[in-house]
């Protein structure tokens, strides 16, 4: 016997309903969709009483919504709220659904868009996924591991490990564009094909980086920057550092179990400069001990947020590195990120998040 028919479109309807769900619309999904549709909303005028408005707020709001949608779905959306409103005032049931109908369908529309442009961006981090690096590294004088995650589904954090054929070196870089989302990816595609390039050509840290500005800044729309760390390990060793405005590297020393902060001066790619770029960029260069270790990362680690908006911190991630560091550096990273995890709970990710470890192996490094 069949069972209930109400019941099963109950179920069909809900099913993989949570409660989780649920509370990210009603919090999240919502905010964002304000935030869209905000910067068609004029400020409130002063001393306006409450009830004007609110008249002046949901009729831009609801402008602001029509001047989203295409012209021909506009019109189709008016004529189906203008039909269902005539329908009312008539008691015209056939006007009503008709109305509803037109709805329908302009939802069905605007679902496809949506579904075609999701499958885009699915594909597209798929792409941005295959162009990072995945491991496992290899140096003679460091273990290398590291991590990258998007805020969104695509995002533009990038780090990379290159073994130049030409000068014999790895090079180390991380780097953040500002921003989130796909513009940013693929401002980040580009820097990576840049860099690779420069890579292969120039040896020496702070020319590949002058130059990364002087080919990459020319391309950049107004407000946006990349800041970057870029390292290199020479055959001995030694690691060379420059850093354009991005945050300082965190040297963990193994012998006296002290943290220092590798802060050489930069500032970010994309800034209007005046010649300062290249007058302030300095390199630094690091003699690692046995077990000391390199962290580079990115703000997405430090100002990882809790629910109670509270940041992450510098201090925590040392503190992880500090008491972990007799473990293999993967397995350093993988608590780093199992803490920023229970951290942040059920906070939504708030930024990009990237992180690079270096950990200087036990044979003594020649000078």
């Amino acid at each position: 016997m069949a069972g209930n028919p109400i019941k099963r479109l109950f179920d069909l309807y809900t099913s993989e309903l949570s409660f989780e769900e649920m509370e990210r619309m009603i919090k999240k999904e919502s905010a964002a969709v304000y935030d869209f549709y905000k910067t068609e909303i004029p400020k409130p005028i002063p001393h306006q009483n409450k009830l004007n408005r609110s008249i002046v707020f949901i009729r831009s709001l609801f402008n602001a919504f029509l001047l989203k949608l295409s012209p021909v779905r506009r019109v189709f959306y008016l004529s189906a709220l203008l039909i269902f409103i005539v329908g009312i005032a008539s008691n015209n049931t056939a006007y009503q659904i008709f109305s509803f109908l037109i709805l329908n369908i302009l939802i069905a529309f605007e679902l496809a868009d949506k579904l075609i442009v999701k499958d885009d961006i699915v594909l597209a981090k798929k792409i941005q996924k295959s162009l990072m690096p995945d491991g496992p590294f290899s140096n003679d004088h460091f273990e290398i591991s590291a991590h990258s995650e998007a805020a969104h589904e695509v995002g533009g954090d990038y780090f990379d490990i290159i073994k130049s054929s030409k000068s014999d070196k790895t090079f180390v870089v991380i780097g953040d564009i500002s921003g989130k989302g796909m513009p940013a990816a693929l401002y980040m595609v580009r820097v990576q094909a840049i860099l690779q390039f420069l890579i292969e050509t120039f040896s020496d840290t702070k020319k590949i980086t002058i130059e990364l500005k002087k080919y990459f800044a020319q391309k950049l729309k107004r407000d946006y920057f990349l800041t970057m760390s870029l390292a290199s390990i020479d055959k001995n060793g030694t690691v060379r550092f420059v850093r354009a405005g991005h945050l300082p590297t965190i040297h963990f020393k193994s012998n006296t179990k002290a943290f220092i902060e590798l802060n050489p001066n930069g500032i970010g790619i994309g800034f209007n400069d005046k010649g300062l770029f290249e007058k302030t960029l300095s390199e630094k260069t690091i003699k690692c001990e046995p077990n000391d270790i390199l962290c580079f990362y990115t703000d997405g680690v430090t100002e990882a947020m809790n629910i109670r908006k509270i940041q992450f911190g510098t201090e925590r991630l040392e503190k992880i590195i500090a008491e972990n560091s007799e473990k293999s550096v993967a397995e350093i990273k993988e608590k780093i990120l199992e803490t920023i995890n229970r951290f942040r709970g059920n906070a939504e990710i708030n930024d990009d998040l990237s992180i690079v470890l270096l950990k200087a192996k036990q044979q003594t490094l020649t000078t």
